[in-house]
């Protein structure tokens, strides 16, 4: 399975005083990044970003709101899934070091893996087969479920297909995008899954007085990311089962 992108997103209650957090922030992520973008922070949209970094180097950005942290990474491997681990495990540090509460946090992975024939393997195990037919062409599998009382498993599966169209000009020598080409003559390189796939603790959150994201929790969390992605995945395509 291929990774697009790995997010966390730390969730905490109104915060405002980015400026006076922005020295330790610095320390904390001194190795990643060298400038900080502060933004209008006087925006009543909570969730407008007032800080963010990106490093296109290691692929990296931030973004800190109001109510939110989110730590992003493009193009890892499960293989190294240790730097990003490493990193967010930082993060959770760096808040605690602040007396910021983390009162919910959400793991997201996009990714996506090539299959042969993909409309049909996933349909065959995930919908009642009076439903398909010739003319049934594409279909989002969207599932979540609770995890040990304690966490949200949300999964997201679409088929897809990679096409090569052919480049064309207008006559005054523009390019045409794509949405504007005929898939007429296009070939199919790949059929793949795209995934989705998100552990969260809101589900402690809502229904346990005065919950907060502790270390113990974002570990486990973490711990089941890394073990059990690519498993549930391929249960639910091969077995139609979660």
């Amino acid at each position: 399975m291929k990774i697009n992108f790995v997010s966390i997103t730390f969730w905490f209650n109104i915060f405002e005083n980015h400026q006076e957090i922005l020295t330790s922030l610095n320390e904390s992520l001194a190795n990643e990044y060298s400038n900080f973008n502060v933004l209008n922070g006087n925006s009543s949209n909570l969730f407008t970003p007032v800080v963010t970094a990106v490093n296109e180097e290691k692929k990296t950005s931030m973004a800190f709101s109001k109510i939110n942290f989110q730590y992003n990474i493009e193009g890892i491997q499960m293989k190294d899934f240790a730097f990003f681990k490493e990193k967010a495990l930082n993060i959770f540090e760096f808040f605690e070091k602040n007396q910021i509460e983390i009162l919910h946090t959400a793991i997201f992975v996009n990714g996506e893996t090539i299959c042969d024939n993909a409309f049909d393997k996933i349909s065959k195990h995930t919908i009642n087969e009076s439903l398909v037919s010739d003319d049934l062409i594409d279909m989002t599998l969207k599932l979540g479920k609770k995890q040990e009382d304690l966490f949200y498993k949300i999964v997201s599966i679409l088929n897809k297909k990679q096409l090569k169209l052919p480049q064309k000009i207008d006559e005054k020598g523009r390019l045409i995008p794509v949405p504007l080409i005929s898939w007429y003559n296009a070939e199919t390189e790949a059929e793949l899954f795209e995934i989705s796939y998100e552990i969260n603790d809101k589900y402690s959150f809502d229904y346990t007085k005065n919950y907060h994201t502790t270390e113990f929790y974002l570990n486990k969390m973490l711990y089941l990311l890394e073990n059990e992605l690519e498993k549930d995945v391929t249960n639910i395509i091969e077995k139609g089962t979660f």
